[in-house]
């Protein structure tokens, strides 16, 4: 019988390329979520005094700035009558959905029985 062997060709394996949103280092990609550059300050709406006890709890959470000129994932934090929203600058691939669910969390944690809304800036 004349069966014709199939040849499968053995190739190293590719490093991982991480999303779009990753930078590149000899290591392998690096999400910009932990590195990206500095946005600025972010928006802030609602009483002054607890919106700044959630920059604390959320910088501390995510263990990055987020707030003043070295913030480098918070977009906008508005805090409302039973809700919040928190805005990242994050992609929400890789690191980034790490960052929003961290991010959910921190404000569940201190916000019991508010609507959390935490989005990706386009």
């Amino acid at each position: 019988m004349g069966r014709h062997a199939t040849i499968i060709p053995i190739v190293a394996a590719q490093p991982a390329r991480g999303c779009q949103a990753c930078l590149q280092a000899s290591s392998g990609p690096v999400c910009r979520s932990v590195l990206g550059e500095p946005c600025g300050a972010p928006e802030l709406h609602g009483p002054a005094p607890q919106v700044q006890r959630l920059l604390l709890a959320l910088g501390q959470s995510l263990g990055l700035p987020v707030d003043g000129a070295e913030n480098r994932v918070v977009r906008s934090l508005a805090l409302g009558d039973g809700e919040v929203e928190l805005r990242l600058t994050v992609s929400p691939r890789c690191g980034g959905a790490e960052l929003a669910d961290t991010a959910f969390q921190t404000l569940r944690r201190l916000l019991p029985d508010t609507d959390i809304y935490v989005t990706h800036a386009g």
